[in-house]
């Protein structure tokens, strides 16, 4: 029982993803520009069912892309 609660939280640590929620944390931004980013086309963001989320690797990416930019939303 101890190893699958372990396996668990390894798994819940490491997503693959950041939901809207992470995203605002991660950038210190409020939820509506969060939103507003997901739905940027220029985001790499995806959409299943009505939740915005987006893959860690792609976030990265686009960070670094956009380094010292000015977003526009």
């Amino acid at each position: 029982m101890l190893w699958k609660i372990q396996e668990d939280y390894e798994m819940e640590n490491d997503k693959m993803v950041l939901s809207v929620k992470e995203l605002q944390e991660c950038l210190g931004i409020g939820r509506d520009v969060a939103y507003a980013l997901m739905k940027n086309g220029a985001f790499p963001s995806m959409r299943l069912g009505n939740r915005y989320m987006v893959e860690k690797e792609a976030f990265a990416r686009w960070l670094k892309r956009n380094e010292g930019r000015l977003i526009k939303l």
